[in-house]
């Protein structure tokens, strides 16, 4: 095979504003005054025209591989005025970088808005690759199912006339195959054939997984699924049965009145850092837990800030927490899943509320409007920023970024007879943060800006029959904008993602036998994104980065924009069998879930040449299992099995930033408890679980990866640990729980390195709540909360860099320390007067009663010789009415 070689771009680094930069200097500058510093770097440049360096001959004869740095002056039309070798390859090299750099045209750097002359570095990378492949690889693993064990002796046939045989670990291997679709054929005497089809491309190797049903089975397992579910007007909690009602849920310290805000109280759930819209599930990173309102993917439940959530309390009907091994309807996640469902606008009269607190204000109308039909409204603003400015002289933005957001929500219904109903819903929200940190040293200085918009719209038609028999179907289209504007100092960082999302939700449930309920269903989703980004190639920084926080990021800066899509069709099935005189349930469900990724481009912009995508096409098989059994009217065992997998998101697959060729990566999760009620308002809940993911995009570990492959699919996790709740239920004006939560979570940032904890492990989270009605109206309920510190790299020392003047830190193992231990104190205290159908309430909700300065980051001095904390949110009190009908 012939060798071709060709140059890669590499970053765009080190940006020096020309009669700006400073020399290298051994000893700290003093400190520039903002007033003498007024040139600012408005707009960095930008590479419009690349030229490619002609390979020197007699490296290329020898095999070599070099890098050349080169200092770059563009003038203000952007044209190139001098290039000189700062790191040298060799003469040779150095010679065609340089012939090659001279060529290169900018978009003009702007200082102060207008075109300006400027320097920078630029590393060009010589790289030598192999022609390109024409065959694919197939090779894989054959267990039984569903122990997992491997298979031996198991034919494997190609449709080209090739077989093996599996070895003693299960698996075999095709070299060579010719790209396309091929079908493969396993078989067995003693085993059921299995006959499939894969879908190979040139250059890629396939590692398929194939489960084969030994006959007959009869493993015993027991397994359910395991999840919360909280309803208005009560609170379920499926698999670890809590029941409380939603005008109790409002009413829990904390919430500030929002009943959706319960879910950060319960087992499982690990407390999200100050600011942080951010939930957390059993040590799953918090982008692979799926969040969806009434069908429709969201991508987040809580507003920026975590102070409030994006639905509206009165139009909550339900709301399931799913820590893990949920049912074959979900997919597309390896963490947990939250599923919200709106309230049906109620039929007797049109109700409402408005509601201010120094959070936001909020209003909602619901009710019938027409004979058949009925409407629900509902919006809030939050006005924090503004109450916050007239009440403190302390500037919250340099730690608390405080939010912008507002909501809307609407449902119109209309009723086609008993049992039948079509409707039409729409959802609206806004998040906007801001934080600026200023400093008489313009590379101290930073900021930063987020932003997102998000609407979604659906049509829903349902029909119940009297048979028990369930129809569904709901199609829905949404639009998300989200941006990230950030600099530190003088190294900027843009990102920004523009998706259209479309899903169609379908199922169908009925009973099979007396004792069997089956449910077939489609699960269909489809997101188109525009995506663009420039900056600093390590902001912001990603899960497992070694870094500290406020540490300058890399001075090395690209650009590029792409469009990337990312789809899929999951059919699926699944069967509630009740045995045992309906004391065993066992629920087998599989999901068939193929998954379509395709990119604008493969491969860096070259100048103008036209860009050349790609797209991959795969498919998986995910089975589910769950049984729960009750062994008496006080005690219930239940256990759950799934595979889940998540298709890569659409910024990472940029090729400049991260890889357009990422696949999914894929779960388990193993959970098993019990609940048991001690006494009529005593119960105690015990849950264990594993999970495990594999093929998780990580940052390349080769120091200078290939072209399109800064992220590489070869991370690896898992999160093991128990969940307890002790809870007493609503009697004599009394209710409470105690939610206990021990877990341990670990990456693998590459195979065969060890397990570290993962940046959001906490080993230890608990929740103690109580509330007491005194009556007439008064109420008074408090919430303490413990959990153990993220985890953090440590500085152990530090050294002065001479070309960009500041200290960078050595770092020591990483997450091998830990923020100091959380505890806050929260206390609510209302008073409720009724006049009629209305209802005033008045109430203080604080936070954090005892003003304790709970460490929430690790910071350090300019030359890291200095550690100190910074702390989250004062004692803060919510004060509010509401204001019902």
């Amino acid at each position: 095979m012939q060798n071709r070689f060709f140059t890669c771009r590499a970053v765009l680094a080190a940006v020096v504003i020309g009669s700006l930069a400073a020399p290298a200097r051994a000893q700290q500058a003093a400190p520039i005054t903002e007033e003498a510093v007024k040139p600012r770097l408005t707009k960095p440049p930008k590479l419009v025209t690349f030229v490619e360096a002609d390979y020197p001959e007699s490296e290329k004869s020898a095999g070599k591989t070099a890098a050349v740095v080169l200092q770059i002056g563009i003038g203000p039309t952007g044209t190139v005025t001098d290039v000189a070798v700062i790191e040298s390859a060799g003469p040779a090299f150095d010679a065609a970088a340089v012939d090659a750099a001279k060529r290169f045209v900018f978009d003009p750097a702007e200082i102060n808005d207008r075109p300006a002359a400027i320097r920078i570095n630029y590393r060009y990378q010589f790289v030598l690759k192999q022609a390109e492949p024409t065959t694919a690889i197939l090779t894989g693993v054959v267990k039984s199912r569903p122990k997992g064990e491997p298979l031996v002796g198991v034919t494997v046939g190609l449709d080209d006339g090739r077989s093996v045989v599996t070895d003693q670990t299960g698996r075999f291997t095709f070299p060579d195959v010719e790209p396309g679709r091929h079908r493969v054929l396993l078989s067995r005497e003693d085993l059921k054939g299995l006959q499939t089809q894969e879908d190979l491309v040139a250059g890629q190797k396939l590692d398929a997984t194939y489960e084969i049903e030994l006959a007959p089975v009869d493993d015993g397992e027991e397994h359910d699924d395991l999840e919360i579910v909280i309803i208005a007007p009560k609170l379920v909690k499926q698999s670890v049965s809590t029941k409380v009602d939603a005008s109790e849920g409002r009413r829990v310290a904390g919430t500030q009145g929002d009943v959706l805000k319960i879910v950060e109280n319960l087992p499982g759930v690990a407390r999200a850092s100050a600011g942080s819209s951010q939930i957390v599930v059993w040590g799953a990173a918090p982008e692979d837990t799926r969040v969806y309102v009434d069908g429709m993917r969201v991508p987040l439940l809580y507003h920026y800030g975590g102070l409030r959530s994006i639905v509206h309390t009165d139009l909550v009907q339900s709301v399931e927490l799913v820590p893990g091994g949920y049912g074959a309807a979900y997919g597309r996640g390896l963490g947990g899943l939250v599923v919200v469902a709106t309230r049906d606008p109620p039929q007797d009269r049109i109700h409402g509320s408005v509601q201010v607190d120094v959070m936001d204000a909020s209003a909602a109308v619901q009710g019938r409007v027409a004979e058949g039909w009925g409407v629900a409204l509902a919006a809030r603003n939050s006005h924090l920023q503004w109450v916050l400015d007239n009440v403190s002289s302390k500037d919250f933005d340099e730690y608390f970024q405080i939010p912008h957001y507002y909501d809307g929500q609407a449902r119109i219904r209309r009723d086609l007879g008993e049992g039948e109903f079509i409707e039409t819903l729409g959802l609206l929200s806004f998040d906007e943060v801001a934080r600026t940190v200023s400093s008489n040293d313009p590379r101290g200085r930073k900021s930063e800006k987020r932003h997102q918009t998000f609407g979604r719209v659906g049509i829903r038609y349902k029909k119940s029959g009297k048979d028990g028999s369930v129809v569904e179907v709901m199609p829905w289209y949404g639009q998300d904008h989200r941006t990230l504007e950030a600099s530190f100092g003088e190294v900027p960082t843009s990102q920004g993602l523009d998706t259209n999302i479309f899903g169609l939700r379908a199922r169908y449930s009925g009973k099979v036998t007396d004792t069997i309920v089956g449910t077939l269903g489609l699960d269909l989703e489809g997101s188109a994104t525009n995506a663009t980004r420039s900056g600093s190639t390590s902001s912001p920084p990603r899960e497992g980065d070694a870094h500290v926080f406020g540490q300058p990021p890399s001075d090395q800066i690209n650009g590029d924009e792409w469009d990337a899509f990312v789809g899929s069709a999951a059919p699926y099935a699944e069967l509630d069998i009740g045995l045992l005189s309906d004391k065993l349930h066992i629920v087998p469900g599989l999901r068939l879930d193929p998954l379509f990724t395709s990119v604008s481009r493969r491969q860096p912009r070259d100048g103008d040449k036209p860009g050349v995508g790609a797209s991959t096409t795969d498919i998986s098989v995910e089975p589910r299992l769950a049984a729960r059994y009750r062994l008496s009217r006080r005690a219930t065992f239940k256990a759950a099995y799934g595979h889940y997998r998540q298709p890569p998101l659409a910024e990472d697959l940029s090729p400049v930033f991260g890889n357009p060729l990422l696949g999914a990566a894929t779960g388990h999760h193993f959970l098993g408890g019990g609940d048991f009620q001690l006494t009529e308002s005593f119960g105690v809940e015990t849950t264990a679980f594993y999970t495990t993911s594999s093929d998780l995009a990580a940052r390349n570990p080769i120091p200078s990866p290939l072209v399109a492959e800064a992220l590489v699919g070869i991370g690896a996790g898992r999160s093991y640990g128990a969940q307890f709740l002790l809870r007493k239920s609503l009697k004599g004006g009394f209710f409470g729980w105690i939610a206990y939560t021990l877990l341990r979570a670990e990456r693998q940032d590459e195979p065969a390195t060890p397990y570290r904890l993962f940046d959001f492990d906490q080993t230890h989270v608990l929740t103690a709540l109580a509330a007491y009605q005194f009556g007439k109206g008064f109420d008074v309920s408090s919430r303490f909360r413990y959990a153990t510190g993220y985890p953090r790299t440590p500085v152990v020392g530090s050294y002065y860099d001479s070309r960009r003047d500041l200290y960078e830190p050595e770092l020591g193992p990483k997450n091998s320390a830990r923020i100091p231990d959380f505890w806050q104190l929260d206390v609510r205290v209302a008073k409720r007067f009724t006049f009629g159908t209305q209802e005033i309430e008045a109430y203080l909700d604080v936070q954090n009663v005892t003003n304790r300065e709970n460490p929430e980051e690790i910071a350090y001095s300019p030359d890291y010789t200095q550690k100190r904390y910074v702390y989250g949110l004062p004692i803060l009190p919510v004060l509010g009415a509401r204001w019902s009908f």
